[in-house]
């Protein structure tokens, strides 16, 4: 099983709902071989492998970009978006996609 494999089957294990901002449906194309669907409901999460052309975000980039991204030795700037590295239809929305499986700030 890939790292990425790895991350995105654990994801629901991480899901934190109290940092849900907006219900959408994220897909991930990675690297030539990577292609993942995460549905982030207020309630819960499911992943899936496979493509969807139906998801309101699309992320797409390099497998190895993403792997530093999500653990976090890359942050994404716009110089990744400008030079075509990255590609996504909502950028920012890529924010609310990680905070959901982080824990929490309250306190």
């Amino acid at each position: 099983m890939s790292e990425i494999a790895k991350i995105f089957k654990g994801l629901c294990r991480r899901f934190n709902k109290d940092n849900v901002r907006a219900e959408r449906r994220y897909h991930f194309a990675l690297g030539a071989d990577e292609r993942w669907t995460v549905d982030v409901r207020r309630d819960g999460c499911t992943v899936r492998e496979g493509p969807d052309e139906g998801a309101d975000v699309y992320f797409e980039g390099p497998a190895e970009l993403f792997l530093d991204v999500w653990n976090g030795r890359h942050e994404l700037g716009a110089m990744d978006f400008l030079s075509g590295r990255v590609r996504s239809n909502q950028p920012l929305a890529l924010r609310d996609f990680v905070k959901a499986f982080q824990p929490s700030d309250r306190r």
